[in-house]
């Protein structure tokens, strides 16, 4: 009786452990994101393979991709800050979904977005070229991003040999996917930029500049809105979107274990993340500051 009482208190421990949601900690996260990334991956590859075959009327595309990508790169951001690239395997390291030609690999995009939590909305910042400007230059830029942080990353640290490999095989995949049914890849390929350019401009333009003033502001979103994005997208990745700022403040922290920030708050432009508790002040905030205990370090470039 001891030994089964005690064999289902370990059972009942494990299960709370995994239990992903506010005030539980997963005893592996990064391993729970690898396994989101790989599954969502592998839908996106299946949904797009299917319509190649004619087996999936290509109309079927337009609300399917978007809602795939979405999930999938909301997991790979929080896989980003919590494995660098040695430490994911070489599928991961490949972030390949046809999304352009030659493009940049997980290394890369990590380091990118490192950088942009370091200079936080700043000329400094990798992602100022889709933050900065009016609304349709931003969503102009979003929709360019591939191609355009390419560019910059081979132009500002050279073309390794290893992105040259892994760019390389991207390319082949990439045309021999195309050439397989042209038409379909194409209604794909245009959908797939479509929702990453507007990810890019709601995560980087929206989230970090109210006004013609940068920083890191709340979702500019009615609740009715937000409702429907819980309902399509789930609750953990709009919990991303609304506590941006407060992830920006604590990127060590999983987004379920993030404290909420007053609404008023704003976090200035170039703002270093505080690892122990709230800035003292700002916009007069007058909730106290949570301790939030040891919060773990991102992992260094690469």
């Amino acid at each position: 009786m001891t030994s089964r009482t005690s064999r289902t208190s370990r059972t009942s421990r494990t299960a709370s452990r995994r239990r992903v949601g506010p005030g539980r900690r997963l005893a592996d996260p990064g391993r729970h994101y690898l396994r989101a990334t790989l599954a969502w991956t592998l839908l996106l590859y299946a949904v797009l393979a299917l319509a190649l075959a004619g087996l999936l009327a290509p109309v079927w595309l337009l609300p399917v991709v978007p809602l795939v990508y979405v999930r999938l790169a909301l997991a790979l951001h929080e896989l980003m800050h919590l494995r660098g690239a040695g430490r994911v395997p070489g599928f991961h390291r490949l972030a390949m979904i046809f999304d352009t030609p030659f493009g940049l690999g997980y290394r890369e995009h990590r380091a990118i977005h490192l950088a942009h939590h370091r200079h936080g909305a700043s000329p400094d910042d990798p992602e100022w070229f889709q933050i900065a400007g009016s609304h349709l230059q931003a969503l102009g830029q979003a929709l360019i991003v591939p191609e355009r942080s390419a560019w910059r990353w081979i132009a500002r640290h050279g073309l390794s040999r290893s992105l040259a490999r892994q760019a390389g095989l991207r390319t082949l995949a990439f045309v021999a996917v195309a050439a397989l049914n042209p038409p379909v890849f194409l209604a794909y390929w245009l959908v797939l930029r479509l929702a990453i350019g507007a990810s890019g401009f709601i995560f980087h333009h929206l989230l970090h500049q109210r006004g013609g003033q940068h920083g890191t502001y709340t979702l500019p979103a009615p609740g009715w809105l937000v409702a429907i994005g819980r309902r399509v997208f789930g609750r953990e990745p709009m919990l991303i979107l609304l506590r941006h700022r407060e992830h920006h403040l604590w990127p060590g922290l999983r987004v379920w274990e993030l404290p909420e920030l007053p609404p008023a708050y704003v976090l200035p432009t170039r703002a270093a993340a505080r690892r122990d508790a709230l800035p003292a002040s700002n916009h007069a905030m007058s909730n106290p500051a949570p301790s939030l205990g040891a919060v773990p370090r991102l992992e260094p470039f690469p």
